[in-house]
């Protein structure tokens, strides 16, 4: 598949090496022409080719992550259009993803240089040289384009040329519609999980290891709760969405597909699905409404994830993973994991409840269950 060729240039920033995909656009990493400050970039385009519904979401989290000021959620710098290209610039994180950041040895320390410092897929990134890219030096093509346009308003513009309608169109994003395109397996013929190899197991399960875990996940919380607190559902947690930086700070990245929650707080998605089943809450796969505590769920899968080694349904078949979703229980972390922290254990199998009131409540109740069961974290 022929790949489009970025920009050399776009606004103030010159463009360099892809450093990840999100769930809208792909991100760049940049460098501020007048500064020299590196960013990360997030470009949808050239026109015609861009989705409006993406450029509007877009120009929604820049506005977003402008609103918000917290040590656990990334930065936005700045938006606009320029030759056809929309694009949010935001912070560079230098760190690693969650899964990644949990996968390097107990006695070493996270490298500074990694993917993905915005990214909303789920995918093995290239890394990347932060210095040796920045170094390189301007050339006449490299300066900065004068004709942009600053701002989510300019974003916004630049959709309503492109021609589609302001209302989203209700799609499931590849999942069959009702019933279920192909028959489901019963649940007999479906083979019960093997417990983890004890080797695997045993790294999963490794004291360093599992410390690194609660810290970022305390983090999470306290990104979350601020989240919350102003009124947003993420709707698109996962582990490339959230970086530890090379100073063990856990960030919540990518706010694409944020929702805005009603005085009740609760956002109506109106049979509207998007963001990444196999993280996805019943209630949002449903396309129903949502909450906070549609996000805790897909922290506990995130977390049945990083103790076992998998998610809770692996199914490959989109209706076999819709159906376990919406009605089907995880098998026990500790027959998959037999030397799982039970403590652990129990705080995952709780945020997976499918009704959201047997979940933990809010992201603040789930951090002081953390506290109480570990200790405090020192950041």
């Amino acid at each position: 598949m022929t790949r489009c060729v970025p920009p050399r240039s776009v606004g103030p920033y010159q463009i360099f090496s892809v450093i990840g995909r999100g769930g809208i656009g792909t991100v760049y990493l940049g460098r501020k022409h007048d500064t020299g400050q590196a960013v990360a970039v997030k470009l949808l385009g050239p026109a015609p080719a861009v989705d409006a519904n993406a450029a509007r979401r877009l120009a929604r989290e820049y506005e977003v992550l402008l609103r918000l000021d917290h040590p656990n959620v990334v930065h936005v710098l700045d938006a606009g259009v320029a030759e056809g290209y929309s694009f949010v610039a935001m912070e560079l994180v230098e760190g690693l993803d969650l899964r990644s950041y949990l996968s390097i040895p107990a006695s070493s320390q996270p490298a500074a240089t990694a993917p993905d410092p915005c990214a909303g897929a789920d995918r093995d990134a290239e890394s990347f040289d932060v210095q040796a890219l920045l170094c390189e030096p301007d050339t006449e093509s490299l300066e900065p384009v004068r004709s942009w346009d600053a701002g989510p308003d300019a974003i916004r513009a630049f959709a309503a040329v492109v021609g589609e309608p302001e209302t989203e169109t209700v799609t499931r994003s590849g999942l069959p519609p009702l019933p279920p395109a192909e028959p489901l397996r019963p649940e007999s013929a479906r083979p019960e999980p093997a417990p983890l190899e004890p080797r695997l197991a045993a790294a999963l399960n490794h004291p360093a290891r599992l410390r690194r875990l609660r810290e970022a996940l305390e983090q999470v919380c306290e990104g979350l709760a601020y989240v919350h607190a102003h009124g947003l559902v993420h709707r698109d947690l996962k582990p490339g969405n959230i970086m530890v930086d090379e100073q063990h700070r856990a960030r919540l990245m990518d706010f694409g597909l944020v929702a805005l929650v009603d005085e009740g707080g609760c956002a109506h998605l109106g049979g509207k699905v998007a963001g990444t089943y196999r993280y996805m809450s019943p209630e949002q796969a449903r396309g129903a409404v949502v909450d906070a505590r549609s996000d805790l769920y897909s922290l506990g899968v995130i977390l049945y994830e990083l103790l076992c080694g998998r998610t809770p349904f692996p199914a490959r078949r989109p209706g076999e993973l819709w159906h376990d979703i919406l009605t089907r229980r995880p098998a026990r972390i500790a027959s998959i994991n037999l030397g799982v922290d039970p403590r652990l254990a129990a705080i995952a199998e709780r945020l997976l409840e499918k009704d959201p009131a047997a979940r933990y409540q809010s992201a603040e109740e789930l951090g002081e269950a953390l506290r109480q069961e570990f200790g405090g974290i020192h950041h």
